[in-house]
């Protein structure tokens, strides 16, 4: 048998594990969204760091490559001036050192300021010749002992060139690296600059052989002449240079030292001398490593940020199913507790049903002792306990009745053999005495009859299926049965039937329940009186009438006649062939037909019994 108990503690516990389930679900998905987004944007951060990183490494690598260009210009100018040692040479050799720097200079850039201690002199053009052609070897011999110096060190990059250029194609230079398989394009056309001071320098990215990929900067230099400024153009018919030319203190020929230039005149322009162009390179690999171990640092502080917020997505879910089965089985506990407290009051309701008997047809418990929901059923108990308590006080009147109406004829016929039995008599004598009790027989018979009927009755037997009767021939068959009795008691027996009415009933209770009326009928009937029969087949089903003109009925018998044993006419109860039960049986009938009965009646002035049967 199913516990109450255990049902609602099921059914509440299925109501939490959905609830929690759908709980839990809604806070999986929001952590899940909250955690992806956040590693989203975590994403983001480490990829803008990356990028960043990456072009600060680029720009680091560019950086590095024009530092050490410009460090190869410097110590290759450096170098080439520390073997000039101008500033320690006297005043003949300085001239002839500016003639060396003529002859990287050329005709490109002009002829030099002279120092005063040689302006003037005749034989400056065939010195100048002389010179230049026996510098120009010296220069040569410098810029091959400044190139090996280049190549024999250590200190400078794998990969680098050194471009010198000069007016005359076999004075310029170029030096490489030893450690360099390979040659750099001299392409320097893109580098813009003006004339003074480093100038502007290119990137460019290559392929060679052996190394690979390569990055290459290109820096575009001056080659400077410490103390020197060279002006004006130069030619084949080029003026002495003392003519017209103003002294290298900026005094006007012919005017005194230190008189300046003349007043509005310009002073001689500043020129950076001949070109040196440098280009270093680098494996792009060196740069592809640091790139791959950005990118692998990266990938690590991705996985890490994916692994972290799987792993916190892990512990949260196992913090919820631990929160969730925690309380799972505390509504488990707390449930069955709660469950069996709530139920007290139908346990109170169960105790006092159970003290409920057969001589105390009370509920011992009041409404105010129960929940809301009990007190309906505290009702209903009540209402079927009054109405067992009816019934057995019926039950208990029935027995008493029947007793009583079977002890009267059993007397009566304990008297009559009794009587017979004193003293011998005569044949005769005992004929009557036998048909006296054979009387008496027959009507403890019929009383059996009737209370066996009622039994039936209640129990629900003698119940035919229903069948399409003639309600005319029904009624007028009991009619012509029971006529020669009203005829006995000095009665008239009135018909009103419809002809060919088919009605669909128990033709076997409908007849007993005709007989029963009319037998009730003329029994309590008057002399001379009459009894009136009627039926009426409609639409809505079947309606019988039995009208009397016998004694009536006061409103209080009328409330009574339907119960067991009940008699409006006491003083009938000594025939002992009516025991109160005739319409009862009417009424039970009636009510297993589907029907009703009711009756109009008035004292002094008979009754009307009529039945309504649906159909």
């Amino acid at each position: 048998m199913p516990s109450l108990r255990r049902s609602l503690i099921v059914y509440f516990l299925v109501l939490v594990g959905l609830a929690l389930g759908g709980l839990g679900l809604l806070i999986d998905r929001f952590a899940a969204y909250a955690l992806a987004t956040q590693l989203e944007a975590e994403t983001r951060r480490i990829d803008a760091e990356h990028d960043a990183a990456v072009a600060k490494a680029a720009e680091e690598f560019d950086d590095r490559l024009l530092r050490q260009a410009k460090d190869l210009a410097k110590e290759y100018r450096n170098r080439m001036w520390s073997l000039t040692r101008l500033d320690a040479r006297p005043v003949a050799d300085q001239f002839n050192v500016i003639l060396l720097a003529q002859t990287l200079v050329g005709g490109e850039t002009g002829w030099p300021a002279l120092p005063a201690a040689v302006v003037g002199n005749p034989s400056f053009d065939t010195r100048l010749r002389m010179y230049g052609q026996f510098y120009a070897s010296e220069f040569r011999a410098m810029a091959d002992r400044v190139r090996n110096e280049f190549q024999v060190s250590g200190e400078h990059p794998d990969f680098y060139q050194l471009h010198v250029a000069a007016r005359d194609p076999k004075d310029r230079q170029l030096i490489r690296s030893p450690r360099q398989p390979f040659e750099l394009p001299a392409k320097f056309d893109d580098i813009a600059g003006n004339d003074g001071g480093d100038q502007d320098h290119a990137y460019e990215d290559g392929v060679v052989p052996v190394v690979g990929a390569i990055r290459v900067v290109r820096f575009r230099s001056s080659f400077t002449v410490p103390n020197v400024q060279f002006r004006g153009p130069t030619g084949p018919d080029r003026p002495r240079p003392d003519a017209g030319r103003p002294r290298p203190d900026g005094g006007r020929p012919g005017a005194p030292p230190g008189a300046g230039p003349p007043p509005g005149a310009a002073g001689p322009p500043s020129n950076p001398g001949p070109r040196l162009y440098v280009q270093v390179a680098h494996r792009r690999a060196d740069l592809e490593g640091g790139l791959h171990d950005l990118a692998a640092k990266r990938d690590e502080q991705l996985a890490t940020l994916a692994a972290e917020s799987a792993d916190a997505l892990h512990r949260l879910r196992l913090r919820i199913a631990g929160i969730g089965g925690v309380t799972f089985l505390a509504v488990v506990v707390g449930g069955w507790l709660l469950t069996g407290l709530g139920l007290s009051p139908l346990r109170k309701l169960s105790d006092a049903v159970s003290r409920v008997n057969e001589k105390d047809f009370r509920l011992p418990i009041e409404k105010g002792e129960l929940t809301t929901e009990l007190v309906p059923i505290h009702d209903r108990l009540t209402q079927s306990l009054d109405a067992l308590r009816r019934a057995f006080e019926r039950e208990k009147a029935a027995v008493a009745d029947i007793s009583h109406e079977l002890r009267t004829p059993v007397a009566g016929m304990l008297a009559t053999m009794d009587v017979a039995l004193r003293k011998p008599r005569t044949a005769d004598q005992y004929k009557e005495t036998l048909t006296e009790c054979r009387a008496i027989a027959k009507q403890l018979g019929g009383l059996v009859e009737r209370v066996m009927t009622l039994a039936y009755l209640d129990a629900g037997h003698a119940h035919a299926p229903p069948i399409p009767v003639d309600i005319g021939e029904l009624a007028g068959g009991c009619a012509a049965v029971i006529r020669p009795l009203a005829t006995a008691h000095g009665l008239t027996l009135r018909t009103d039937l419809p002809t060919a009415a088919e009605f669909t009933t128990d033709p076997d209770r409908l007849r007993e329940v005709l007989m029963n009326l009319l037998h009730n009928a003329i029994e309590y009937n008057r002399p001379g009186g009459s009894i009136t029969l009627r039926a009426e087949r409609d639409a809505a089903g079947l309606t019988v009438e039995v009208a009397d003109t016998g004694i009536g009925m006061s409103d209080d018998v009328k409330a009574k006649i339907f119960d067991r044993f009940f008699r409006a006419d006491p003083s009938r109860t000594a025939t002992g062939a009516h025991a109160g039960l005739g319409l009862a049986i009417v009424k039970e009938a009636v009510g297993r037909l589907g029907g009703t009965i009711a009756v109009d009646s008035t004292p002094a002035d008979g009754s009307t019994f009529r039945v309504r049967l649906p159909g």
